[in-house]
């Protein structure tokens, strides 16, 4: 399955920025350590290479595809606000 980057993708990702960054905006002590607290489960470190292999040689089945990129979409989000977390703990002089 080759991968495409279609305008409907793009319009998510977009939201999931937006969304990122509002709610990076309303962050105080306690929620921005809760954020940082969080872990996102899914598939195994081994099974996740094996989808980024897959996904390089575009040799995903729809289903692996739509595991696959919706993991990525949610440590990504994770990530940004992990990130705006660590950033309202610095500006507050907690961190």
């Amino acid at each position: 399955m080759a991968i495409t980057v279609s305008s409907e993708r793009v319009r998510a990702q977009k939201l999931i920025s937006e969304l990122a960054e509002g709610l990076g905006e309303a962050l105080n002590e306690t929620s921005a350590r809760t954020i940082l607290a969080i872990e996102i489960g899914g598939p195994s470190a081994e099974r996740r290479r094996e989808l980024a292999e897959k996904a390089n040689e575009g040799s995903l089945s729809a289903e692996e595809f739509a595991d696959y990129e919706t993991f990525v979409q949610l440590r990504g989000l994770l990530a940004i606000l992990q990130s705006k977390a660590r950033l309202r703990l610095k500006q507050n002089g907690i961190a």
